[in-house]
């Protein structure tokens, strides 16, 4: 009689994450997975039919669990600049964990990734825009602001200097900060 796992969609991302993050992504092989879930190979595919399908899914639930954070940073009292820089965090958070999986050349090799994964990346990258320009319409309610923007595209644009900040690290945070309370005076 064939054996039962409860939740294997839930085992199979619990063990993918723990190699991914502790061995990387290059050692993340579906057959060394479904041996280390105990599930046979061809069950595995019917969950996960690529390894690509699986990385996508495991950055989904990431977001997902940021989004959970962000709301509840959306919905305190906080000053603009802690939600800023909270949100600012969730994204490195981000970009760290996922460092050498998002930005691989071999996500992006085929139609698949581009059609499917891309478009989902860029859906959860338009919802922060989208949060970070609420934040930012409370705080410039009777302000000018320095440059001639839409609310939108400051919003793109903070967000694309936090994801460059995180990427260069000897550029720090608290600078663009100082700049972006010269533009929003």
């Amino acid at each position: 009689m064939a054996r039962t796992i409860e939740n294997p969609k839930e085992l199979i991302m619990k063990k993918a994450k723990e190699i991914l993050f502790t061995e990387g992504y290059s050692k993340l092989s579906m057959r060394a997975l479904a041996k280390s879930c105990d599930i046979a190979i061809g069950t595995f595919y019917n969950y996960y039919p690529t390894k690509k399908d699986l990385i996508i899914e495991m950055m989904e639930q990431h977001w997902n669990q940021c989004f959970e954070r962000l709301n509840i940073i959306m919905e305190s009292q906080e000053d603009f600049y802690i939600k800023l820089f909270k949100i600012h965090e969730i994204l490195k958070e981000f970009i760290t964990s996922f460092k050498q999986v998002w930005l691989k050349p071999d996500l992006y090799d085929n139609k698949d990734y581009v059609e499917g994964g891309l478009q989902r990346q860029n859906i959860f990258i338009h919802r922060l825009i989208l949060d970070i320009e609420k934040i930012l319409l409370e705080e410039v309610k009777g302000k000018s602001i320095l440059i001639n923007l839409s609310t939108y595209d400051l919003a793109k644009f903070i967000l694309m200097n936090f994801i460059s900040i995180i990427q260069t690290p000897t550029y720090k945070y608290k600078n663009f900060e100082n700049i972006l309370k010269v533009l929003l005076k």
